[in-house]
Formats: structure tokens, sequence, C-alpha cells
């Protein structure tokens, strides 16, 4: 029995190892699709709620710069399940759009927040027009771009002058200690729990390991600025187990 459950875990982890290194917007959509009715459940669980906090700082920051409109627009890529459109639509006057490859994930947006327009689409071709938004938001999504450099320069095309781009994503510490402590939790402790929930316990390992392979810190500072943003910077959150990026058009 032991041997057999190795033997999936280790299979698991290939599948996940390929479909980082050769992610498109096809296979992202149906991992997506088929971990949506847990998604939710398992989020919260295995951030321990803290998942929470993390967007609804993001949606402070975003209130901060729009302190002086009475009626912001957002769009919020990758929205998933809808939960930082959510936080977004807290700000007074707002008006959310959330947008996201899986029709799975969409149609359990669509029943928690009614009062939101949620819509199909990808980051790397958004279907808007220029200068259309006030802030464009992704939470824990940019790891999953096909293109990350093109999905950054369309957050940019559509945010108006002075817009800003806020995106949250999972973190490494940078502590020795800390990070030798999370890559347990991330590598081995969260894919065994997720499978007890979910039958695409491959999605888990795919996040420890999309969350290793992706720029952190200054080198996705590096990316922001390529796609053209004035300035750019980032705010670890919670031990450095999240990071939210700024950057201003």
């Amino acid at each position: 029995m032991a041997k057999k459950a190795d033997e999936q875990a280790n299979r698991s982890k290939e599948t996940a190892q390929s479909l980082y290194s050769s992610k498109s917007h096809t296979s992202i959509q149906q991992m997506f699709d088929e971990v949506a009715p847990t998604y939710d459940f398992l989020n919260h669980l295995l951030s321990l709620g803290i998942d929470n906090y993390w967007r609804a700082m993001a949606a402070r920051k975003a209130r901060r710069f729009t302190s002086d409109n009475p009626s912001p627009s957002i769009l919020d890529v990758a929205t998933g399940t809808g939960d930082l459109a959510r936080a977004m639509s807290s700000i007074p006057g707002s008006k959310v759009t959330g947008i996201d490859l899986s029709p799975n994930m969409l149609s359990i947006a669509r029943k928690k927040l009614p009062s939101i327009t949620f819509r199909e689409g990808c980051a790397e071709k958004l279907d808007f027009d220029n200068d259309s938004f006030d802030i464009v938001s992704a939470g824990f999504g940019a790891r999953n771009f096909e293109n990350l450099l093109q999905g950054l320069k369309e957050f940019r095309r559509v945010l108006k002058p002075g817009g800003h781009a806020l995106i949250i994503e999972p973190m490494i510490p940078r502590n020795t200690i800390l990070k030798k402590l999370y890559l347990v939790y991330f590598k081995k402790v969260l894919p065994r729990i997720a499978g007890l929930f979910s039958k695409s316990s491959f999605a888990y390992d795919y996040l420890p390991h999309s969350v290793e392979q992706f720029p952190q810190d200054e080198a996705f500072l590096d990316i922001l600025r390529e796609a053209g943003f004035s300035s750019a910077e980032y705010k670890p959150m919670t031990f450095e187990t999240s990071i939210l990026y700024i950057a201003k058009k």
C-alpha cells in the first residue's frame, strides 16, 4: 500500500511539473475546472484562513489609490471563484468586473456574487479598451499566465493613466529557517491534505512547483518595469508567505 501511494505521489508530481513547463490556456482551464468544487474550501483550510487577510490588504491599497474617485472601475484578472473581486467590491461606489479562463470557477463566482460581472477571458488578450480601469488586480493567478510579460502589458494597457496594478502571489520566505519549514509544509503536507478532499491532487503538487519557478520580489519587479509600468514595489505579508506587488501606470 505504501509503495502504491508513493508511486501515485510521484506521478502526481510529474504531472504537475509537466503542466507548468508546458502550460497553456487549455491545460490551466482544465485544471481549475477540475478543482473548482473544492477550491474555496481548500484555499481557506490550507492557508488557515489567512488568504482573506491578504485580499483585504490588496483591497485596502486599492481603496487608498481611488479615495478621490466616487466610482472606481476595477478589473480582477484570473478571478477564480471571485474572492478578490468581492474584496474589491467593498470599495464604495466601485464597479468590479472579474475574468477567468475556467467556466466552472466562474459558475461558482456568479452564484456567490451576483452583483459582480464575471466573464470568460485570458490575461494576455483582455477584451477591454485602452485606459478603461482605475485598478487591475490578480490574486494568485499571475503564475498561471501562459505568457507573463504579455499579460502584464495588457494590465498596463487597460489601466487609466496613473492607475495601479495589484498582484498577490505566494512567497517563499527568505529567512533560512522559515524557508525550510515553509517548503516542508508546501511540498509535503499541503498536497497530502488536499488529496483527502480533492480528486485532482496533482493541482496541489503544481502549486508549490509553480511558486518555486515563478520570479519573486526584485525579479518580478523587473518584469513589471519591462511591461512598461512607471514604478513598481512589493510588500511581503505574514512572515513572507505571501507578497503584494504594486505597480503604477
